[in-house]
């Protein structure tokens, strides 16, 4: 029984080296590494234990072509990747100024030049456009208040004239029209006020722009926060990875981290 699961042996190699032992083509670099791979697992399946030094001499021998293996298959991806990569880069970099230039001043991270005075613009009409809904909202309010107060002053002369005082009935109802539509006009213009108060820029060729809400994160107590999320992977290297720069910087590891030595191969 092998140690892990065998190679696919019928999985294609890519271009001209997938072909095999006997073709025109020596064998890909992908073909003898699985090659090396079987008759690797092969003795680790025959040796669960290195025992005398002719096992560790054999074993020395499978590490070694096994650490060829590996370089050959760099060797190989690299022969295959760096070309492509190169031009990659080549174009990355001929495009980069360009875009990095128009970026400082329409990008969002962080908002360019342009973006951040339409957003101080919208920031301040939409400020504006709130008060003005606040006080249209604030008038509704009190003419709803003023047509309360006729609608009772109305009721109350309907009262006293039901009882036979002579009061002027008509005008009381007048007035509690009167101030009822006034209510009704405020409330319109406060519910106006405040559908305007979202703002929207249009112009351009695209979609109206917007504010919108946008989560920001910021660290305010470190300690707080990993004893909440806990040491993740992520975290663990992070940590790792600020411990070592610590250590090139003062010539020791932080408190919180140990550094310890291994002995292999």
């Amino acid at each position: 029984m092998t140690q892990n699961e065998p190679l696919d042996d019928t999985l294609p190699i890519p271009g001209p080296a997938s072909q095999e032992i006997g073709a025109n083509n020596p064998p890909s670099a992908i073909k003898m590494a699985r090659d090396q791979w079987k008759a690797i697992n092969v003795f680790l399946t025959d040796h669960p234990a290195i025992v005398g030094e002719d096992d560790a001499r054999q074993a020395k021998l499978f590490l070694d072509r096994g650490m060829a293996a590996l370089a050959d298959l760099e060797a190989a991806r690299k022969a295959e990747a760096d070309p492509p990569y190169n031009l990659w880069t080549a174009i990355n970099a001929r495009f980069k100024p360009a875009r990095e230039a128009i970026e400082k001043l329409v990008g969002t991270k962080p908002a360019g030049l342009l973006r951040q005075r339409l957003t101080d613009y919208a920031l301040a009409e939409e400020a504006r456009r709130l008060a003005e809904a606040a006080e249209a909202r604030r008038v509704a309010e009190e003419a709803e208040r003023i047509a309360r107060e006729a609608e009772a002053r109305e009721k109350e002369a309907l009262d006293n004239a039901a009882v036979g005082e002579v009061v002027d009935v008509g005008a009381a109802t007048q007035e509690a029209d009167a101030a009822f539509d006034a209510f009704k006009a405020a409330d319109r213009q406060a519910d106006r006020a405040e559908r305007d108060s979202h703002i929207r820029i249009g112009g351009g060729f695209t979609r109206a722009a917007g504010l919108r809400n946008k989560s920001v994160y910021e660290v305010v107590d470190a300690a707080k926060a990993l004893a909440a999320v806990g040491c993740t992977d992520k975290i663990r290297d992070a940590i790792l990875s600020a411990a070592r720069d610590y250590e090139r910087l003062h010539g020791k590891v932080p408190d919180g981290v140990t550094k310890t030595m291994e002995r292999s191969l």
